[in-house]
């Protein structure tokens, strides 16, 4: 049931949606110092000083009561611009429909790929600007829109790597503490469907399968980074269950395994990794542009691109046979980390740009300012 309000909505500059802030702490320091107003999208609460309001939204725009009442509740509060996270699409565009005046301000949860525009692709729409990570994003957003009609891209990089770094700067002069890192995709039962033939199941089978024979042919230990509660929270059991499918896939090879409620425990163990090796996830392109030694397994690109990767270069192998997989691994255990960070730089800047640094969180806030201020 709809919780019930009488008393004024807090004026405020900007709104954040709840959700989103339960998944990106780091939002929390973007919109400090500024008014706030936390905007809860299920059940949201309807406010009776709102009513005509509401009712107007949802007889003349055809609007959900809830959606109304979160549109109700931005205008009472004389909110300037909204801050979302594309994974809310839904959320961001009905908003943007019903209070067209409303600036907003969106950041890309990942590095874009064709298959993901599908259902994350944010529209153009004036007083909107998408925070994305790299020139590879924005490049994709031009060509997969008319010119005239994509959304307008700022690059600024990934948020949660600057949340990370700001907690955990980088040292220049790092030194691997252990020699491979897995990167985890598990998925619950569907991971343990050896019957699966969808791509997503066989890419992800070749990769454990090459990585464990390695391992044992080498003497090495592995580190597996579990999933953490990055884009949805952890179910029951989960980390348990991903433990023991790690332990059955690589019997045979010392593991040891990250702490997934741990929010940054996945950077932390890749920047102490000599090589982090999986599919092209948000993770691996980030430690990639941070300067580490990756290697990312790609599905064809003739099968889609959901698990692609739009740069070649030694750090990513495209289905590759166990021969191609060991020797590409060999290349890179035998590299300096520095000298491949240097000799990537073009590529790891196109891909995220200032991964280096905190500065995303910066150019977010300066974002910010200039929505509340009507610049953009």
């Amino acid at each position: 049931m709809r919780r019930i309000e009488v008393a004024a909505a807090p004026p405020a500059d900007v709104a954040v949606l709840t959700r989103n802030l339960e998944l990106w702490p780091v939002l929390r320091e973007v919109v400090k110092d500024y008014s706030v107003l936390e905007l809860e999208t299920i059940k949201t609460p309807l406010n009776l000083r709102d009513a005509m309001r509401v009712l107007r939204h949802v007889v003349v725009d055809k609007a959900s009561v809830g959606y109304a009442s979160m549109a109700a509740r931005l205008h009472r509060s004389g909110v300037k611009v909204l801050l979302a996270v594309d994974q809310t699409v839904e959320v961001v565009e009905e908003l943007g429909r019903l209070l067209p005046d409303l600036r907003q301000v969106v950041t890309a949860h990942g590095s874009i790929r064709v298959d993901n525009l599908a259902h994350l692709r944010i529209r153009r729409r004036n007083h909107r600007v998408l925070c994305v990570w790299g020139r590879s994003d924005a490049d994709l957003y031009k060509k997969s829109s008319n010119e005239n009609k994509s959304v307008r891209c700022e690059i600024i990089g990934s948020l949660r790597n600057a949340g990370y770094l700001r907690i955990y700067p980088l040292s220049p002069t790092r030194v691997a503490q252990t020699p491979l890192l897995f990167v985890s995709q598990y998925s619950g039962p569907d991971e343990e469907d050896l019957s699966s033939k969808t791509k997503r199941s066989e890419l992800l089978r070749l990769v454990k399968a090459h990585l464990r024979t390695y391992c044992i042919a080498h003497d090495l230990p592995l580190k597996i980074a579990l999933r953490p509660a990055a884009s949805a929270p952890l179910a029951p059991g989960q980390s348990a269950n991903e433990r023991r499918h790690y332990e059955q896939v690589f019997s045979g090879v010392r593991l040891s395994f990250t702490e997934p409620t741990d929010t940054y425990a996945s950077y932390r163990a890749s920047d102490d990794s000599d090589i982090t090796v999986g599919v092209p996830t948000g993770a691996l392109t980030e430690s990639f542009a941070r300067g580490n030694k990756v290697l990312m397994v790609r599905q064809d690109p003739r099968t889609g691109s959901h698990y692609g990767f739009p740069v070649d270069g030694d750090w990513v192998l495209t289905e590759p046979t166990y021969e191609q997989f060991a020797a590409q691994l060999d290349k890179l255990r035998s590299m300096n980390r520095q000298d491949a960070a240097n000799a990537w730089s073009r590529e790891r800047e196109y891909m995220v740009a200032n991964a280096e640094s905190a500065d995303p969180i910066r150019l977010l806030r300066t974002l910010l300012d200039r929505a509340i201020r009507g610049d953009t």
